[in-house]
């Protein structure tokens, strides 16, 4: 997918998916801080699921700090499960998973993925699909961190190779070698200039 170009999107909302754990190397936490962060710095807003857990929390407190807005989305029956990340974020409880998402996609000018488990998976082939199918052309950024997606991307390669999708779907994300990249990567896509 080559990067937009046109006028600056100055509070663009960005979406991150990730996980609601840590994993088990701390380099997926400092990836999470840092994409919270430069969320903040290059003025944009934060839309994410809502939760303080895991590297959820992390991104949200880190673009807080940074003075961004953030926007979490959560389905009722999470709501005793996970702890918000502070009461000046803005809440949306929904009653299922299903429009939690199309919240996130319809609010989001852009999307990054961060490691994190079958949910995140879930998210990540949602907005691949609707933008493969013509509903959106947002950015999707995957942050791969310490190669945690490379299988992912083999796979998508593979699907492309055995002649189950066509090779288009290869151009619908930027496959981003770590969270500073991913950020470079997102202002190119969106034409944001930093604060």
């Amino acid at each position: 997918m080559a990067p937009q170009t046109g006028t600056k999107k100055s509070g663009a909302a960005i979406c991150v998916f990730c996980g609601s754990s840590f994993g088990n190397d701390p380099a997926f936490r400092e990836a999470a801080r840092t994409i919270g962060a430069g969320i903040a710095d290059m003025g944009g807003r934060l839309v994410f699921g809502g939760g303080g857990l895991g590297l959820m929390g992390e991104v949200a407190r880190a673009a807080l700090a940074g003075g961004a807005e953030i926007q979490g989305i959560m389905p009722a029956f999470l709501q005793a499960l996970e702890p918000e990340v502070s009461p000046q974020e803005k809440l949306i409880v929904t009653p299922h998973m299903q429009e939690r998402k199309a919240l996130m996609l319809q609010m989001a000018d852009a999307f990054v993925i961060l490691p994190g488990g079958l949910g995140t998976f879930d998210e990540f082939f949602e907005v691949a699909t609707e933008a493969q199918l013509g509903v959106h052309t947002k950015p999707i950024v995957v942050v791969n961190v310490k190669g945690y997606y490379n299988a992912l991307d083999a796979m998508l390669h593979a699907t492309v190779e055995t002649g189950f999708a066509r090779d288009i779907i290869l151009k619908l994300y930027y496959l981003a070698d770590g969270a500073q990249a991913a950020l470079e990567i997102l202002e190119g896509a969106l034409n944001l200039t930093r604060r």
